[in-house]
């Protein structure tokens, strides 16, 4: 990929493969015979079944009142692949799986009649099927109230919950889901009743009628400690509070002369700046906002990061000129002015806060609103709650909802660690776990941007282009890539003694700041772009795919190592029109298409340029990125994503078995996969690891093949299969769309190689060029 920075080359176009043309094959079925991962003795039997027992004496009053409880299932470790989960112990006659928790814990619903079968299911069924399911059982025990506090005292939860009103301190309870049944209601109405009995109001608004998630208001530790006691209520924590950072800028400079909304020939695209609003004061700014909408009243409002945030967005290349791949086209600004001032030095010191709930019940209006004319979100934003490894927050669920209901893209700022000393890289130690994403920025959906640094310090700070103190990292809840991407946030020391910001607009011209706030907005611009230039408008899945299949280590211009992605993720983005055209020396392809569960689609006799063909040997260098969005299931923990796409390309080659016993030899044909998925290691084996090693079940994925050294094959072949979970009969009907990109490039930049893929496609496949509008620019003498 050539450098953005090193002069103009020739772009041409990259080449859309029609829909339907991939042959549709069905997936094998079959299977193994079952083999128990441990033998399942009587003594094994009896303790499984005296869990049980116990389970059913210690629930009893609560499943009389709800009709069925929750319960915990804690798998082996090497059980938890989808193929060895206990569906035949745990099924309709006995208690059904009704959802998972951390990796290896399901649960179960429990009736009077369910643990009664369970246990004669366990103590007398000896067929082969179900000894391996038992075997696959570590432990049964019911869900307790410190569990369903997070490990939490009373006392702990209210004190992080914010104050609404005089009495009330509110809080966010979310209840287990049974799917639609009489059980649920059930359920759903005596935690009603425990509220209306206790007098806390309640409400689902932001969340969904449909949701099980509601807000809460408490009173005293009684009242946490009651709800924490009630069967149907899996999670009790304090609502928590959206926040920005507090803007103060620094070395503010008067502002230089800057083009107007008025200087641009053409139309140009504009992203929602949802934030604390964009100050209309500053007239220059104000010819590019498109609009305005706003939730804060005027004692409340202080504009001041919202308008750095939007000055990044107009002017980021222009205030900072010295900064590499920042797109310089025109991009306009709509301010959503959600966040209120929690500032007590600004202005007349009045503050107020925002929760969670508030946010989203304004943002969803917002998006019934706008959606259909602006599909950037920029959400430099943040809320206090640390992103679990094992479960996804209700605002990232919630956010990853609104996305696909309204077909938008969130940009969500990584967060930012404040509590000097700040993060070494590589990080040490306990900062792993400190310095983790903070929600929503481990939504599915939306593209998390963490923070690299344009200086160097030669103490107590980062090099040039590695991540900023103050960026937090992942991994994301099960072990997807968080951030996706990173781009200049601005940098400083882990002492703070030594500050170097990125230049954005101010009150008094302008300054510098530093925050992943300020990273977002550089790819919030990009992606608008992708969106604008692309005609028809890309889905949110195809412009994803671009923008991250053209990100690079900013360190090297290479790709990611592995081990490195939890805090670049696949890299800093390169802006158009480098990410929307190809050169000479390479083609890119994009497959935009749908896979039916239950099949996978192959491109057989694949094309490959004859150039990059000599000797017998395939050269060359080829790079993939796959995205889509998962259908996903909030009830099921680490397994929320419920679908994955798994992509492969590759040759096939003649190979010979070793001889029988007759001397005889059987000759195949057989595929070699030689374009691996990036940021893992295929050699582990169990689910667990697979995971966490093969980023499995994310949303997006890259591929990298380096064929450097050549590679002998008979014919190429690219191949995608769906994979789901849950046996759900929802997701087996259930289409799933994808964009899948491979760019097939000469790494020594001298091969014909789009000629030669131009041919060779125009001759196999219906194809058209991606089309791509002349940009708009702002004319030279402003």
């Amino acid at each position: 990929m050539s450098d953005p920075t090193r002069g103009a080359v020739s772009r041409l176009p990259i080449k859309l493969i029609m829909p339907s043309q991939g042959r549709e094959r069905p997936v094998r079925g079959g299977g193994s015979k079952p083999v128990p991962f441990r033998e399942v003795t009587q003594e094994f039997r009896a303790s499984l079944s005296t869990q049980v027992s116990a389970i059913s004496q210690a629930i009893s009053p609560q499943i009389e009142r709800a009709g069925a409880a929750p319960v915990r299932v804690q798998l082996v470790g090497r059980a938890l692949a989808k193929s060895h989960r206990p569906e035949k112990l745990f099924d309709d006659e006995t208690c059904p799986i009704i959802g998972g928790g951390t990796h290896g814990e399901l649960y179960i619903k429990a009736t009077p009649e369910g643990l009664r079968e369970l246990r004669r299911t366990i103590e007398q069924n000896t067929t082969e099927r179900i000894k391996k399911d038992i075997s696959t059982v570590k432990t049964i025990e019911a869900v307790t109230p410190v569990e369903r506090r997070k490990r939490k005292t009373p006392r702990e939860v209210l004190q992080e919950s914010p104050r609404a009103g005089k009495d009330l301190f509110l809080t966010r309870v979310r209840l287990f889901d049974f799917g639609p049944s009489r059980d649920q209601e059930r359920l759903i109405a005596d935690f009603e009743a425990s509220c209306r009995t206790r007098e806390l109001p309640i409400s689902r608004k932001g969340y969904g009628e449909q949701s099980k998630i509601y807000s809460v208001g408490c009173r005293n530790e009684g009242d946490v400690e009651a709800l924490s006691r009630v069967v149907g209520v899996r999670s009790i924590i304090g609502m928590p509070l959206l926040r920005t950072i507090r803007t103060r800028a620094f070395n503010e400079t008067s502002a230089p002369e800057l083009p107007l909304a008025s200087s641009v020939e053409g139309d140009y695209p504009s992203v929602v700046v949802v934030d604390s609003g964009i100050d209309p004061s500053i007239l220059p700014l104000e010819s590019w906002v498109v609009g305005r909408d706003s939730s804060v009243a005027p004692p409340y409002q202080n504009p001041s990061h919202g308008t750095f945030v939007a000055g990044l967005i107009v002017w980021g290349e222009r205030l900072n000129p010295h900064l590499p791949d920042i797109d310089a086209g025109p991009c306009g600004v709509f301010d959503l002015q959600v966040i209120p001032n929690a500032d007590p030095d600004w202005g007349n010191g009045d503050t107020e806060s925002v929760t969670e709930q508030e946010f989203l019940q304004t943002l969803e209006t917002a998006l019934k609103q706008h959606a259909n004319r602006f599909k950037v979100w920029n959400l430099s934003l943040s809320t206090s709650e640390v992103c679990a490894e094992d479960e996804f927050s209700a605002l990232a669920e919630k956010l990853d909802d609104l996305q696909e209901k309204y077909q938008v893209s969130f940009v969500i700022a990584a967060g930012n660690y404040d509590t000097p000393p700040l993060l070494d890289y590589p990080r040490i130690n306990q900062q792993l776990a400190a310095g983790r994403i903070t929600a929503p920025a481990d939504s599915v959906l939306g593209i998390t941007v963490g923070a690299i640094s344009h200086l160097e310090y030669a103490e107590r700070g980062p090099k040039r282009e590695e991540p900023s103190p103050f960026s937090r990292h992942g991994a994301g809840p099960n072990y997807i890539i968080k951030p996706d991407l990173v781009h200049y946030g601005g940098t400083c020391t882990t002492d703070a003694q030594h500050v170097g910001g990125v230049r954005s607009i101010t009150q008094s011209g302008t300054g510098e700041h530093i925050g992943t706030s300020f990273a977002a907005p550089l790819v919030s611009r990009s992606l608008a772009q992708i969106y604008h230039q692309i005609t028809p408008i890309p889905s949110p899945v195809l412009a994803r795919a671009l923008l991250t299949h053209h990100a690079r280590d900013p360190r090297s211009r290479g790709r990611v190592p592995t081990g490195d992605e939890d805090f670049f993720g696949f890299g800093r983005p390169v802006p158009p029109p480098y990410c929307l055209a190809c050169e000479p020396h390479q083609s890119t392809l994009i497959f935009d298409d749908v896979l039916r569960p239950g099949f996978f689609l192959e491109w057989n006799h694949f094309p490959f340029p004859p150039s990059l063909y000599r000797d017998g040997k395939f050269y060359g260098e080829v790079f993939m990125t796959i995205a889509f969005a998962p259908a996903r299931g909030a009830r099921w923990g680490t397994e929320y994503c419920e679908t994955h796409i798994d992509a492969h390309f590759g040759v096939y080659r003649i190979v010979t078995s070793r001889p029988d016993e007759e001397g005889k030899r059987k000759v195949a044909e057989k595929f070699f996969g030689l374009v691996p998925p990036e940021h893992s290691n295929a050699d582990r084996l169990f689910e667990e690891v697979q995971i966490k090693e093969l980023r499995k079940w994310a949303p997006v994925r890259t591929y990298h093949g380096d064929l450097s050294g050549g590679e002998r094959g008979n014919h190429w072949r690219l191949m995608v299969r769906l994979l789901t979970r849950h046996g759900s009969e929802a997701l087996a009907r259930q289409a799933q769309p994808f964009a899948l990109i491979v760019t097939i490039a000469d790494p020594e930049k001298k091969a014909p190689v789009y000629d030669e893929m131009a041919q060779l496609i125009r001759t196999q496949y219906q194809s058209q060029n991606l089309i791509v509008r002349a940009s708009a620019r702002i004319r030279s003498n402003q």
